[in-house]
């Protein structure tokens, strides 16, 4: 699946807070047991969720006594109640209102434990780490005792270095580059090698004790194959598919449905959510290892237990997950089972927005002791906005009274799907650039996706800047029975399924619609453009579901 464009538009929307000075850890006076691991992956689609600062390291000494740091991804298990501790987590807070770009904080601090308290970290600020293609991630690491620009799965087995992943030209984003190297940064000794090379799109999977995992496709779009790296000698060797943690056993989901991967503690427990986010729905958070399935919970969207998860963490204590809302932080554990903290000292709630959000994500280890850091601040007010200008009053009429010239296959006849064009996208946003590929004879493309699956998944239409109307969107399957949903924003629905975008492209810019497609069936299917002067179809193959996380 071809995602970077939407990780690239949720990064362009926020922006970078600014350095702080330094805080003090006050020693626990509790005795308490030695020892301690860690590991995590974070999530994306997002969250897709909006993690996307590139905030870096600061030289905190947390050195309280009653229990010796933690290791980096290994030590002895510790009783679940091993407390007071300091969680080291990212608060995320976003408002937006309607028609504005979202506005986006990222703090980085640390919750106490158990009493709940968070304390953001004033002196988690860097000058001079690298980062990689895909940034705005943060980890605590204990072994370093400092913050690093990685997330959590990119953060060497002991803790000392991360990896990350260089786009050439300069400059270059993964929709126009040429080729991607891959770096390791060793934090102690201030040291930046490259460890491998590829005339593909690299994107960092995970980094444990059998190497570095990256999944790599051509730009242009194509299979995607995952490679291990080894990082002390650059040597690599393809590994399966099912050792990227975001990959859902189908046996979770025997009857199908929707999933999403929330991350992997770095010693082979992965997390998924079973079932949606909307209200009402029944889901599960369940942990994969070894192909096991182990339920945290079953219950229901909106009921009393708010179990939200977001993001995962591991050390000794267990499993630590975040919650949307940032009410509070869970802990998980095979001797105690799912237990709470709430969480106070939230930042305030900004005012004039439409929607707001807030959220923990754990990034590092419950290091021993209590954090002495300051108060978190909340967004800004909303601003006044800038009136924006009206949207064109479409006449959907002669557009609709077009023919539909798509046509039912002859049974056995193998799906037409379109050819991939290659694209040079400009558009106006802050990345200046767009999806390098579309299918479809123009000028409107189907993109985002190279491969489809009967579930949701996001869509977008690429719209050629030599033309600039109305398109009207209809569809059907041209092999059997089914429909394609289509739905976002700045979309207007109309009869049998049709979907009218009234602003497209506006010179030398290229229009790029974001939405959402959920097919009824797998199948071929056929999506006709009609515009003012045009009319054009594009044709994709739809698998069976579940769409694979990621």
């Amino acid at each position: 699946m071809r995602e970077n464009e939407f990780r690239d538009r949720l990064r362009d929307a926020l922006g970078e807070p600014p350095p702080l000075p330094a805080p003090r850890l006050t020693p626990s006076d509790a005795g308490v047991s030695r020892g301690y691991p860690r590991g995590m992956a974070l999530v994306a689609v997002g969250l897709a969720v909006v993690v996307v600062l590139a905030l870096v390291a600061s030289r905190v000494a947390l050195r309280p006594t009653g229990m010796t740091q933690p290791g980096a991804k290994g030590g002895v298990a510790m009783p679940a109640d091993a407390f007071p501790c300091s969680l080291a987590v990212e608060a995320i807070s976003t408002a937006q209102n309607p028609g504005q770009e979202p506005v986006t904080s990222v703090s980085l601090g640390f919750v106490n434990i158990p009493g709940g308290g968070f304390q953001v970290d004033p002196a988690a600020t860097v000058v001079g780490l690298p980062v990689g293609a895909i940034t705005g991630q943060n980890f605590y690491s204990a072994a370093l005792k400092r913050w690093v620009p990685a997330s959590t799965q990119r953060i060497s087995p002991d803790g000392l270095s991360y990896t990350y992943v260089k786009l050439l030209p300069a400059g270059a984003t993964y929709s126009n580059a040429a080729s991607s190297e891959v770096h390791v940064f060793d934090v102690v000794k201030n040291a930046d090698r490259k460890v491998w090379s590829s005339s593909s799109s690299v994107q960092l999977v995970s980094w444990d004790g059998a190497g570095i995992l990256v999944s790599v496709a051509p730009f242009r779009g194509g299979a995607v194959l995952l490679w291990r790296i080894d990082p002390a000698t650059g040597a690599v060797s393809q590994a399966p598919m099912d050792a990227d943690p975001s990959r859902l056993p189908l046996s979770a989901l025997p009857g199908g449905g929707s999933s999403s991967y929330l991350g992997s503690d770095g010693r082979g427990q992965d997390v998924h959510r079973l079932g949606s986010r909307d209200k009402g729905t029944k889901y599960s958070i369940v942990v994969v290892a070894s192909g096991k399935v182990t339920t945290l919970y079953t219950g229901t969207v909106g009921d009393s237990m708010d179990f939200d998860p977001v993001g995962v963490y591991s050390d000794g204590h267990g499993l630590w997950l975040g919650n949307f809302g940032g009410s509070r932080i869970w802990l998980w554990s095979q001797s105690s089972g799912l237990r709470s903290f709430p969480v106070t000292r939230l930042p305030p709630s900004p005012s004039g927005y439409a929607f707001t959000s807030f959220a923990f994500i754990p990034a590092g280890a419950c290091v021993p002791g209590t954090f002495a850091g300051v108060a978190a601040r909340g967004l800004p007010p909303a601003t006044t906005p800038t009136p924006s200008p009206s949207p064109p009053q479409v006449d959907w009429a002669p557009l609709t009274a077009k023919p539909v010239t798509l046509q039912q296959l002859s049974s056995g006849t193998p799906c037409p799907v379109s050819r991939q064009v290659d694209l040079v996208v400009t558009t106006s946003g802050p990345k200046k650039g767009g999806p390098n590929y579309g299918f479809g004879q123009g000028p409107v493309y189907v993109s985002g996706q190279i491969m489809w699956y009967a579930g949701t998944q996001a869509i977008l239409f690429l719209t050629d800047p030599n033309y600039t109307g109305p398109v009207l969107v209809r569809s059907m399957r041209l092999d059997g029975t089914g429909s394609l949903n289509i739905s976002g924003q700045d979309a207007t629905t109309l009869a049998d399924g049709a979907v009218g975008l009234a602003q497209t492209s506006s010179p030398p810019y290229w229009g790029m619609w974001v939405g959402m497609l959920t097919p009824s069936a797998p199948g071929c299917y056929g999506i006709q453009f009609d515009g003012t002067s045009f009319s054009s179809i594009a044709v994709i193959a739809v698998s069976p579901g579940p769409v694979p996380p990621g």
